[in-house]
């Protein structure tokens, strides 16, 4: 076995789980498998080496690091042909080359920061970062410490979006999928109730809200500091999961509970509390009251 330092990149496709259930199984694998023949093409034409592949991700690695995030920008900007999104992981270390791919800590860490990554958009971390011309590390946001899971220290990590697209980017599914009115306004059950100001949204169990800046949001905050895709609210299996997708960080604080920041990780809410985007709660003017109703017990282990 042979080990060399180089730029990892894990490029993994984005909403192909609801994909199948939208199109149909011999559809949805029609366009995955265009979409990760797209992904190798790329990788391949700017120098990269494929090493492996699982699932619907696809890892290489590079020996500059200049090629890899030039390849990464045209993976992020998606395809036309398939309408779907990817989301990718970028970190440069050392890696042992082996017959049948490649090992080591850089690995693990690229994957991580794959999981990190918002659909269209790549976590780069500083390792990577550090090895970039001016010209292309100026296209970076710092996402600053995120808590990466495995990992026992926060590591830093960058936000690269393709210049040529929203920074709100989801798989485009047909029409006739995803939350109708009555998927909003349920008579059963238990329902999701987020409130601001003197509007409110719903949603009920097995559904979820979209909540930042983008008029393509489900909840949309008009206030700069907030993030176009800055949290999505999910209700799973009587479960409240908050997930924060944002540059900036969300804050959180049950009725019960003491208040804390999330910083592109989930954490399983208790059934009421406060949301702020970007700001703590006492000061922020976009905070957003949560309230799970219908429920007979709430659940334990919450945040």
């Amino acid at each position: 076995m042979e080990t060399t330092f180089a730029t990892l990149v894990i490029a993994d496709i984005s909403g192909s789980t609801p994909l199948y259930k939208a199109v149909g199984d011999t559809e949805a694998q029609r366009l995955i498998q265009l979409e990760l023949d797209r992904l190798r093409h790329v990788l391949r034409q700017h120098g990269g080496t494929q090493v492996g592949q699982k699932g619907d991700d696809v890892l290489s690695y590079f020996l500059d690091a200049n090629a890899a995030i030039n390849a990464v920008l045209e993976l992020i900007e998606g395809s036309p042909e398939t309408s779907l999104s990817v989301h990718v992981g970028v970190h440069s270390g050392q890696i042992v080359l082996a017959e049948k791919g490649v090992y080591g800590e850089a690995v693990n860490i690229t994957a991580r920061l794959a999981t990190a990554a918002n659909p269209g958009e790549a976590c780069v971390s500083e390792d990577a970062a550090g090895l970039l011309p001016d010209s292309l590390r100026r296209m970076l946001k710092p996402l600053g410490r995120l808590n990466l899971k495995g990992l026992t220290e926060q590591f830093a990590a960058h936000s690269l979006i393709s210049p040529t697209m929203s920074t709100f980017t989801q798989t485009r599914l047909p029409l006739s999928y995803g939350r109708t009115e009555a998927h909003f306004n349920a008579p059963e059950g238990l329902t999701l109730v987020v409130s601001h100001e003197d509007r409110s949204w719903r949603c009920q169990d097995n559904g979820e809200l979209k909540i930042g800046r983008s008029p393509d949001c489900d909840v949309v905050l008009s206030q700069p500091w907030v993030s176009r895709l800055h949290m999505v609210l999910t209700m799973k299996d009587g479960k409240l999961i908050l997930s924060d997708r944002s540059t900036s960080g969300t804050y959180v604080k049950s009725e019960t509970g003491r208040e804390i920041q999330l910083k592109r990780e989930s954490v399983m809410l208790a059934d009421s509390g406060l949301i702020s985007p970007t700001l703590p709660i006492d000061v922020s003017e976009a905070c957003l009251q949560f309230q799970i109703l219908g429920r007979p017990q709430v659940p334990q282990n919450v945040a």
